[in-house]
């Protein structure tokens, strides 16, 4: 059995984690922002790839030094952006790690079952990242352009705002009418969720009023309705200081949009709570590869 680097190339944030004996360790986060203007621009911006690039290199290096095969795979942003692939084989250039770009099925897949796979059980599961929302079951799997740094771009621009805190009621409502223009789900009802990515885990880590990050503690939490709307009231009265909040220094400017979209998203599929996993698409990835199915 081979041991592996999984590096994930995300719209927000790349993420690192060793996987030894099938086991994955504590994962990694490094802020790039890769996904940054793409709503706009339609590309990649340079200063974000450079940053992506420097990362992903120092962690391929620090991976094959310490006898792992480094395994990379990209979602939403390098999935999306018009010169997504062409940044994907600037990586396999100099880095020698051959990137893997999910479609948005793959990606809603490795997340299910990352989360499922963690024996937290549940009706349905949703995945919020950077610049895509997944909503899986057994029965089907979508993936939504509607991630934190994705629909940040497209509140701020609604509403001519510089941040996140400037006209949010209005930002809030942009959110919700860009996630209900794009749903594509028939009508559907759960009584409760499994919810994955950054956003979910931490808004569940706030709740619990932690300081620092502890996997232990956040999963298998449980977030209600009501506890997303008490988040985004307090991430408001915070203002400017969520940057000082040890959780939210990498954050500070998205995670109101994250809070926005899961709210939503939670009416949206008639769910009054939603528990908290923090194994998945990286495990369900790893699940994959490991078994020989990659391909």
């Amino acid at each position: 059995m081979s041991d592996y680097a999984i590096i994930d190339i995300g719209s927000n944030s790349i993420r690192y984690a060793e996987a030894r004996e099938n086991t994955i360790s504590q994962k990694e986060i490094y802020t790039t922002r890769l996904g940054s203007g793409l709503m706009r621009t339609g590309r990649l911006m340079d200063e974000t790839m450079d940053k992506s690039l420097e990362v992903i290199a120092r962690l391929a290096s620090r991976a094959r030094e310490g006898g792992l095969i480094p395994r990379a795979y990209a979602t939403s942003a390098v999935r999306d952006a018009e010169n997504g692939r062409g940044f994907a084989r600037r990586i396999e250039r100099e880095c020698g790690v051959k990137v893997e770009i999910l479609t948005g099925e793959q990606e809603a897949r490795y997340a299910f079952l990352g989360a499922v796979g963690s024996d937290f059980g549940g009706a349905a599961m949703l995945d919020i990242g950077g610049a895509s929302m997944q909503v899986v079951t057994n029965d089907l799997g979508v993936s939504f352009r509607a991630g934190c740094v994705r629909c940040g771009d497209i509140a701020r621009e609604a509403v001519c705002a510089p941040d996140c805190d400037t006209l949010w009621r209005e930002q809030r409502e942009a959110v919700i009418r860009y996630m209900d223009s794009i749903w594509e789900l028939p009508e559907l009802s759960f009584s409760r969720l499994v919810g994955v990515g950054g956003s979910i885990t931490t808004l569940a880590a706030l709740k619990q009023g932690l300081t620092v990050f502890s996997a232990e503690m956040v999963n298998r939490a449980v977030l209600t309705a009501e506890d997303v709307e008490e988040l985004i009231d307090k991430l408001v009265r915070m203002g400017a200081q969520r940057k000082l909040h040890p959780l939210l220094e990498s954050r500070h400017d998205v995670i109101l949009y994250g809070a926005f979209i899961l709210h939503h998203a939670m009416e949206r599929l008639g769910a009054s709570e939603m528990g908290v996993s923090c194994s998945d698409g990286m495990e369900g990835y790893l699940q994959v590869i490991s078994n020989g199915n990659d391909r």
